[in-house]
């Protein structure tokens, strides 16, 4: 199990954070995404395999991060912005 830096670790409150684990690994990602400032993601590059950020948020980023953290980084991983999934979209007018 990773030892969380406490700047990190105050965005995982909720239990203890292994990135041995798939889950976790993406539970890390998707929260710092959304939340981290840049202490906590340089620690985040620094723990993940190159090009790893950028699969996920290919995969992931439509479904998980708002609309705002996706234009972010699209603009800062250099892809295309997935686009919002039409249920998150009636549902929530800020997906």
């Amino acid at each position: 199990m990773t030892t969380l830096p406490p700047s990190v670790g105050r965005h995982f409150a909720d239990g203890p954070l292994d990135l041995g684990d798939a889950r976790d690994r993406a539970r890390a990602i998707e929260r710092l995404l959304e939340d981290g400032d840049r202490a906590d993601l340089a620690w985040l590059r620094a723990e993940l395999a190159p090009g790893e950020l950028a699969a996920w948020f290919a995969r992931h980023g439509a479904r998980r991060l708002t609309r705002r953290s996706r234009a972010l980084w699209a603009a800062a991983l250099a892809q295309p912005c997935p686009p919002t999934p039409v249920a998150a979209a009636a549902l929530w007018p800020l997906a």
